[in-house]
């Protein structure tokens, strides 16, 4: 009697330790989605725009080298190093909040790489100058993989727990915005700034 009852415990505690067990295939890491998923360590935030209208003295002011020489971007890594070609398209929303369509911005087919993405490559993304783009304007990027046979991966191949977490740093939906002195002011801004928002 007492063998069975050991029995019934030792088998109860097996089962209570599996169950307790977490399922990795409820929240995958970058390298367990074969040959999809991109990783994107942004360093640069946020892009440096001349105001519309700024005073000739204004000290929240970039000048035009500053500008020139700004990207928002960062290391772009393939994990399982499967993908061979990532695709990054990019929506704007000006400072009146007209959003246009997504454009291709960028086309990538080695990793790891340094993602940069400037003002000229916006203006040229939307067939416009760079004196069209202006402070306080919004980019959404949008992004996409292929594997060496084609098989293609987005925002929506990644689980709920990928997609959420900034910390997993997903390549595939991001945005940031163009700004000038008053914002890099305030450290607060950029600590609090979340490249990593869903958007539609």
């Amino acid at each position: 009697m007492k063998k069975i009852f050991l029995c019934i415990v030792f088998l109860l505690s097996i089962g209570l330790f599996i169950s307790c067990e977490k399922d990795d295939s409820l929240d995958p890491l970058p390298v367990k989605v074969p040959g999809q998923f991109i990783r994107l360590d942004i360093t640069s935030k946020v892009l440096k725009a001349i105001n519309p209208s700024p005073p000739a003295a204004d000290p929240t002011n970039f000048t035009q080298t500053e500008v020139d020489e700004s990207f928002f971007g960062g290391m772009l890594t393939s994990p399982s190093g499967k993908v061979v070609r990532y695709n990054l398209y990019i929506r704007r929303r000006d400072q009146f909040g007209i959003i246009s369509e997504y454009e291709l911005v960028k086309t990538i087919t080695s990793f790891p790489t340094e993602l940069r993405i400037t003002n000229t490559d916006i203006a040229n993304a939307f067939g416009l100058s760079t004196s069209d783009i202006k402070y306080g304007e919004e980019y959404y990027f949008y992004g996409e993989s292929f594997d060496a046979d084609g098989n293609r991966a987005d925002f929506f191949n990644l689980s709920a727990t990928v997609q959420g977490a900034p910390g997993v740093k997903q390549g595939y939906r991001f945005r940031t915005t163009n700004s000038d002195n008053r914002f890099f002011a305030n450290p607060e801004n950029l600590l609090q700034y979340d490249n990593y928002v869903f958007t539609p």
